[in-house]
């Protein structure tokens, strides 16, 4: 596609990606295991093989962070692999899509079966086929599993994208697209463009009772007992076709997208900086990065899919971003719409903005700059940013306000301290 273009990587990255398997891809019950997202950020940033390893010590046995007010994770809190009872059924092109859901129980059944279908199809061939099902899931597990399989597809590991594969079927979670709701559109050239759609979203009256609805909904007994966590649970009460949410995304979150044939790249830069502004908007907000992670999943995934996979998978992701933002209060959503009510203003000026050298040196040097952050979602977001500036198919506006979004998550808080916000902190010497 115009807009994509595969980055560079090192020789050794492969090797280190295959290491995720000795451990689970779930941790602490429901938390996603983040170690090799975070060492195809490393690896961009040219870090030293010592440092590819530091960040295995810190992630799995949080050597550094362990006993601080922030740690999120006790010593060797990731788990091993987990093998199932021999009697567990196979999973096959005749039972894969009726066994979803099931992360705890199956996910290496699935990863077998996608290791055999990479092995004959060729990753390519494998994504086209299985992917546009999946896709519709692509809420679950609050989205690292798109997020594991597209960061895979990035720096082609197969290895890694069978783990995704398999971790997109466990923990599908669609959000009011199941037959049991009423009619729906995922997209449409005549739909408004996303960001007066999202602008007349924030700005709607029920969307603070819609997310009040979901928090109650969320601590009944039939969401508490899946034990996913709070964000999935209230993400969940989405697809409850008896609740306002599931209808409220079905009247209101269509996305604007070009008919079958038209090219996808100006729609994607759009998509990309309501991804970034969100996150600059709402000061790096924890779930917030994550619609931007996932969007750069998405889009890596994207030359694999014919026409119609490709917008069902951008509608899709467009729907998680939106019921995200809900859930979440709308954080700070005034600075948000500010920052895309300047891109439209600036959006003409230039198209495809050039990297010079000054610009592709700055890059570098603030991903650099994070490599000894503990909390593994700063380089993640300057990762992504950096590669969509490096694309070179958006407009200076647009490379502007990743620049803007990259600087402020990597900006050192003023008190040298981890804090929710995700603002980056140095380890210490």
């Amino acid at each position: 596609m115009i807009f994509y273009s595969k980055p560079n990587y090192s020789k050794h990255l492969h090797d280190w990606l295959k290491r995720g398997r000795n451990w689970h891809i779930e941790y602490d019950d429901y938390l996603s295991n983040h170690i090799t997202h975070n060492w195809i950020a490393l690896d961009a940033a040219g870090v030293s093989q010592d440092k590819m390893q530091w960040w295995q010590n810190v992630y799995v046995n949080d050597a550094i962070n362990k006993g601080t007010a922030s740690a999120a994770k006790g010593p060797e809190m990731l788990a091993p692999p987990r093998h199932n009872a021999l009697d567990y059924t196979a999973i096959t092109d005749v039972n894969w899509m009726h066994n979803i859901q099931s992360t705890r129980i199956a996910f290496e059944a699935y990863r077998d079966f996608f290791d055999n279908k990479i092995a004959k199809l060729g990753l390519s061939a494998c994504l086209k086929r299985y992917y546009p099902a999946l896709s519709e899931g692509m809420a679950g597990a609050a989205m690292h599993a798109v997020i594991h399989t597209g960061w895979a597809v990035d720096v082609e590991s197969d290895n890694m994208a069978s783990e995704g594969l398999a971790y997109m079927a466990t923990a599908f979670q669609p959000l009011a697209t199941g037959t049991h709701h009423s009619q729906h559109q995922l997209w449409s050239p005549d739909a408004p463009n996303a960001i007066d759609a999202l602008k007349q979203i924030l700005i709607n009256d029920s969307v603070s009772q819609l997310t009040k609805r979901a928090d109650e909904l969320s601590r009944t007994d039939d969401y508490e007992r899946l034990n996913r966590g709070s964000f999935q649970q209230r993400l969940i009460t989405f697809d409850n076709f008896n609740e306002p949410m599931a209808q409220f995304l079905n009247d209101n979150v269509i996305l604007r997208l070009p008919n079958i044939g038209s090219d996808l790249t100006a729609s994607i830069e759009e998509l990309t900086v309501i991804a970034a502004s969100a996150v600059y908007g709402s000061d790096n907000e924890f779930f917030i990065v994550h619609g931007l992670t996932s969007l750069h999943a998405v889009l890596c995934v994207l030359p694999h899919l014919d026409e119609m996979a490709q917008r069902q998978a951008l509608a899709y992701w467009f729907r998680a971003l939106i019921a995200t933002m809900i859930i979440q209060g709308n954080p700070d959503s005034k600075n948000t719409l500010t920052a895309l009510k300047t891109w439209q203003a600036e959006k003409n000026i230039s198209n495809n903005h050039q990297l010079s050298d000054d610009d592709k040196a700055w890059w570098l040097q603030t991903l650099q700059a994070t490599t000894d952050s503990l909390d593994e979602h700063v380089p993640k977001t300057v990762y992504v940013l950096k590669r969509w500036a490096e694309w070179q198919a958006f407009s200076k506006a647009s490379h502007d306000i990743f620049a803007k979004t990259a600087l402020n998550i990597a900006t050192p808080h003023k008190e040298g301290k981890l804090h929710e916000n995700l603002w980056f902190s140095n380890s210490p010497s």
